[in-house]
């Protein structure tokens, strides 16, 4: 039943990104195929030497052509929107409001209605859930066109990210690092020493409880990022490579059997917020509790760390994921925020334009002030924040292993693990049942059904 619900919302939020008139499309077309009939002229980008001509004629003639960005509203994004018409007055931006927990249906309903925005944000590393089905914009010649030049403006670990078979589809403007963010007075309250271990965490957690705060605070939806233990378990088991590349058999994976029977402990011990309605906590719910001072660690993205630091009215820190085995193994996602454009966007050649002036110095000025960080080089040493300096330091040492998120196997395994894993252990299927259940995901996207 859920899964029908959240099929019905996503149809009507989908609305959003499309404008109205769009019949064109036949009624019984897939999104896969919608995509693959206009893919066939538009993927393939050409010589892009004359869009600067084009742009100075259109400013000229006073032409404006609007393009929708399916994007955060949010201060910086606005500002940058704001910085790009200024500097291109015959561009006009609409924001559409990303909804993040249904982003790749929503935009591919868009992109089978035959009217998708111009340009989307998506996850980089994630990419393929629309080159698979032909479904985004190759954006290899404008990355390389003069040697390279807009390429080499990135961090190439993250630039990367948006790479499939050799050619690019996304460009990255921030890295988003699983974060555990922590309240500094609750932990000097309580004297609570930073935990280095899991078993140094749970017992945090326990002293949390006893003082009546709860230890671990993760919102429905956001379930994949308590997963970070699971990938720490099998970084350390040598089996990290093989299975974030799907070729493991999931039912065998000690590192996911070990990790949730871990947060099974944990939920039935009390210690995630509220308790007992901790798996269906909104992010609301569980942010304000963090706020009024009653949860001590929250798991969250990196990339939240300035929505933090403003908003609470006690000292943020960072604390490195715990260790699952001492002196061992780090396990780092390689996931970023990026921006790409659908297969068959009506105005490409303007939405590479707006993309490049995102990933600017300019662009990416307005995402470090708003407490995010950089994916281009020359913004590096820009981060003057100590917070994010302490979130960078955790991506960097002889024993970090980098990896992949397991969501970018399907659509279906990506919901799997955000919305339903780690809660159907801890409400009682057991992690075998639970296993069998996204090795089944995995076999079906192998078959291809």
């Amino acid at each position: 039943m859920k899964r029908k619900l959240t099929a019905v919302l996503t149809v009507a939020l989908a609305a959003g990104i499309m404008v109205t008139g769009c019949g064109s499309s036949s009624s019984g077309t897939t999104a896969k195929e919608s995509a693959a009939t206009t893919a066939g002229d538009t993927t393939a980008a050409g010589d892009t030497s004359a869009a600067g001509d084009t742009a100075t004629e259109a400013a000229k003639s006073g032409e404006v052509t609007t393009i929708r960005f399916y994007g955060s509203d949010s201060e910086y994004n606005q500002n940058i929107v704001a910085g790009f018409q200024s500097e291109n007055p015959d561009i006009k931006v609409e924001i559409v409001p990303v909804d993040f927990d249904n982003a790749e249906q929503i935009i591919k309903t868009g992109i089978a209605s035959g009217d998708p925005v111009d340009v989307s944000f998506f996850w980089g590393s994630q990419i393929n859930a629309f080159t698979d089905d032909n479904m985004a914009y190759d954006i290899t010649p404008y990355l390389t066109e003069n040697n390279n030049e807009w390429k080499d403006t990135f961090v190439p670990a993250y630039i990367d990210a948006g790479m499939v078979d050799g050619k690019y589809y996304a460009v990255s403007y921030q890295p988003v690092i699983e974060t555990i963010f922590y309240n500094k007075d609750l932990f000097t309250q309580y004297n609570v020493e930073l935990p280095k271990t899991w078993d140094e965490f749970v017992e945090a957690c326990k002293v949390f409880k006893d003082n009546g705060v709860y230890g671990v605070g993760n919102w429905n939806g956001q379930n994949h990022q308590l997963l970070q233990f699971a990938y720490q378990y099998m970084a350390n088991d040598g089996t990290l490579e093989e299975y974030v590349a799907g070729k493991g058999d999931f039912t065998q994976c000690e590192g996911l059997k070990k990790c949730l029977e871990n947060w099974k402990s944990v939920y039935d011990a009390g210690y995630w917020y509220p308790g007992e309605g901790a798996l269906t906590s909104t992010k609301d719910q569980t942010q304000a509790a963090w706020y009024q001072g009653k949860v001590a660690m929250l798991f969250d993205a990196g990339s939240n760390a300035g929505e933090y630091i403003k908003n609470s009215e006690f000292e943020v820190g960072i604390l490195p994921f715990p260790y699952v085995a001492e002196g061992g193994k780090y396990a780092l996602n390689t996931v970023t925020n990026a921006l790409f454009i659908p297969a068959n966007a009506k105005h490409p050649e303007e939405a590479v334009r707006f993309m490049k002036y995102y990933t600017s110095d300019a662009g990416i000025e307005e995402i470090i002030k708003s407490g995010r960080l950089p994916a281009t080089i020359s913004m590096q040493d820009k981060v003057d924040s100590e917070i994010l300096k302490d979130l960078l330091a955790t991506t960097v040492g002889d024993n970090v292993v980098g990896y992949k998120q397991m969501q970018g196997l399907s659509s279906e395994i990506n919901s799997f693990l955000q919305n339903d894993m780690v809660g159907m252990v801890c409400t009682g299927t057991s992690v075998e049942d639970t296993l069998e259940q996204l090795e089944d995901l995995k076999q079906a996207t192998v078959k291809g059904e």
